[in-house]
């Protein structure tokens, strides 16, 4: 069964992440700093009055599917999710338009390498999902060319190198507007077994 976000929530999600972003940048006077901390606990407050007791994902589990809206690169319901929105350019390729703000830098003017990271992880991930073989990451190797820039659009890719059983080995990267290499990155992933029958596909939004 796919899990659809409802609107209300990915709305509260993207009013969330200009919250992030603005908290991040915000010059505001210590006094007014502290009047909307208080707003804020308030809100947090009234969110938790019918709240899950556990992850989003390991509730969904329970009733055979995958509810990745919680997910930190993906999820609609995540607000320091970018959010991520692939697109399959083939049976064995993706591609995501990418551009991150103040709430992910590391280096001055740079997204933190670690953010980078978890692009790639994610952006890799969903090539052996295309093959019908969704795998959990055994390992993930990054060589960093140049700096991400934060505020400038790049573009992630990936695309599987080869399948070998439940094995599938996939190369990524991510370039520039001017088409420069930022990051490459290879990685293994391996569809775990109860994964490995049919149907056991995740299913997400």
């Amino acid at each position: 069964m796919r899990t659809v976000t409802p609107p209300a929530h990915a709305d509260l999600a993207e009013a969330a992440r200009g919250l992030v972003d603005a908290v991040v940048r915000t010059e505001l006077e210590p006094d007014q700093l502290a009047e909307v901390a208080a707003q804020l606990r308030g809100a947090t407050q009234t969110l938790l009055t019918r709240a899950l007791s556990q992850p989003r994902n390991l509730a969904a589990v329970g009733e055979g599917r995958l509810d990745d809206s919680g997910n930190p690169a993906v999820g609609a319901r995540n607000p320091i999710a970018p959010p991520l929105r692939m697109q399959i350019d083939g049976e064995d390729r993706v591609s995501c338009a990418l551009l991150l703000g103040a709430g992910y830098e590391g280096p001055p003017g740079c997204v933190h390498g670690g953010v980078v990271a978890m692009v790639l992880d994610q952006v890799m991930g969903t090539v052996p999902w295309l093959a019908g073989r969704p795998g959990m990451t055994a390992y993930l190797n990054l060589d960093y060319r140049r700096p991400t820039r934060l505020g400038l659009a790049h573009t992630a890719v990936a695309w599987r190198e080869r399948t070998e059983g439940w094995k599938t080995y996939v190369r990524g990267e991510i370039r520039d507007a001017d088409g420069e290499v930022t990051v490459e990155a290879e990685g293994l992933f391996i569809t775990p077994r109860a994964a490995r029958g049919e149907g056991a596909q995740p299913q997400s939004d």
